[in-house]
């Protein structure tokens, strides 16, 4: 494998080609990592946007470049030289992060079996990179390699190539741009915000693809994220503070770390595939276990990597309960997942109600006798955390008993 350094160029063998890129960053940000391709004129634009290859639009007219993904930081383009049109006399490799590249922990893009670049990013605050080019010469293709930094994300440079993007930010031109006739293309997340009890929404889940949910709050106070799951074999299971999970084994469902303040908390979901449903719930671990999570302002996030976004509000004040389920995820239909609102509180009222739904009668009480029972619990107890059962139905306060 040749190594090259910005600014050297090789000679490209052979038309069916593979160009691999790589960047390793911190797990509850890869997620908003994108690779993208513009195939170029003689003149350094895009003939149309149809030549602009990235996660909206993985392929171009003519099938001669498709942007593959394996995971949120391994990204490949195929690439048939022969049917690229002969007007393209030059295809760019680009790449965009949330952070700046001198804090990614690895980079790097290459042709597979011949060559490979690994840009300088110490020092590099840049958030979008050109990584190395592709280009005409002498009736040959070369790659050139790069590494060049520019201000902006994602917009701003497709702009520059040319693009006509939907996006009211303001495009930074990184190359001199003639007018052009072209359909705006939308760069922008899809979000959705749900922001009451049983509103539910259905959106794609691309295969090989992580999802990341997040509990976020706005003031300094310890919540926990606790995600309750049901895996493809039925077994249920949770992941939070006291058992983080794993990504590359069994449940594939880990919290990316304990915040004990003010922030969020993040689970990461590498097998999708696996899984059949996940509860996401926060736990108080206030004195006392009191105080409002709508006044902390709590909400999940949840994102795929398709560039979809979903939100999940509460909508009541609860102020005396340790336990708030916040979203239900399901899983089970191929190809995508359903996120559903379901603010739950854990108190005596939510308690006899789901326990007289699941078994017909009143909770024991100092006034009622009963033998019925629901995960071996007939009487309600604050601190039990929620449950969730293997047909994705969930009941509060009849999980073990939590205490930080």
């Amino acid at each position: 494998m040749k190594n090259l350094r910005s600014g050297e160029n090789s000679p490209v063998d052979g038309h069916l080609i593979k160009v691999m890129t790589h960047c390793t960053i911190n797990t509850g940000q890869a997620s908003e990592l994108d690779v993208s391709a513009f195939l170029l004129t003689a003149e350094g634009v895009v003939r149309s946007d149809s030549d602009f290859i990235f996660y909206n639009q993985p392929q171009a007219k003519g099938g001669g470049i498709k942007l593959v993904s394996e995971d949120n930081e391994s990204q490949y383009f195929t690439v048939d030289l022969n049917v690229i049109p002969a007007e393209i006399q030059k295809i760019a490799f680009v790449m965009t992060i949330p952070v700046a590249f001198s804090s990614a922990f690895a980079l790097s893009i290459k042709i597979e079996n011949a060559m490979e670049f690994h840009p300088d990013r110490k020092n590099m605050q840049e958030k979008s990179l050109i990584l190395a080019e592709l280009y005409r010469h002498k009736g040959a293709w070369k790659f050139r390699a790069l590494g060049q930094g520019f201000k902006g994300g994602l917009a701003p440079l497709a702009t520059g190539y040319g693009v006509e993007i939907d996006d009211d930010d303001e495009a930074v031109s990184a190359v001199p741009v003639p007018p052009q006739k072209t359909t705006p293309i939308q760069l922008n997340k899809t979000t959705v915000d749900l922001k009451k009890a049983g509103e539910k929404v259905t959106i794609s889940l691309v295969k090989g693809k992580n999802l990341v949910a997040k509990l976020k709050w706005d003031t300094k106070v310890d919540l926990d994220l606790y995600c309750f799951y049901v895996d493809g074999k039925g077994e249920e299971g949770k992941v939070y503070y006291r058992k983080l999970g794993h990504l590359d084994k069994a449940p594939y469902i880990k919290l990316l770390g304990d915040s004990q303040g003010a922030g969020e908390e993040i689970v990461e979901i590498s097998q999708p595939k696996h899984i059949k449903y996940a509860l996401i719930a926060a736990y108080s671990a206030l004195s006392n276990g009191v105080g409002s999570f709508l006044s902390y302002k709590a909400r999940v996030v949840v994102t795929d990597n398709d560039q979809q976004e979903v939100t999940s509000h509460l909508a009541h004040k609860d102020p005396y309960s340790y336990w708030v389920a916040l979203a239900l995820i399901d899983f089970t239909k191929a190809g995508e997942l359903t996120i559903q609102n379901v603010e739950t509180y854990s108190n005596k009222k939510t308690f006899a109600r789901q326990f007289e739904e699941r078994t017909g009668e009143k909770p024991a009480s100092l006034f009622h006798k009963t033998t019925a029972k629901v995960q071996d619990i007939n009487k309600y107890d604050p601190e039990r955390s929620p449950h969730l059962f293997k047909d994705g139905t969930f009941m509060m306060s009849v999980g073990t008993r939590e205490f930080k």
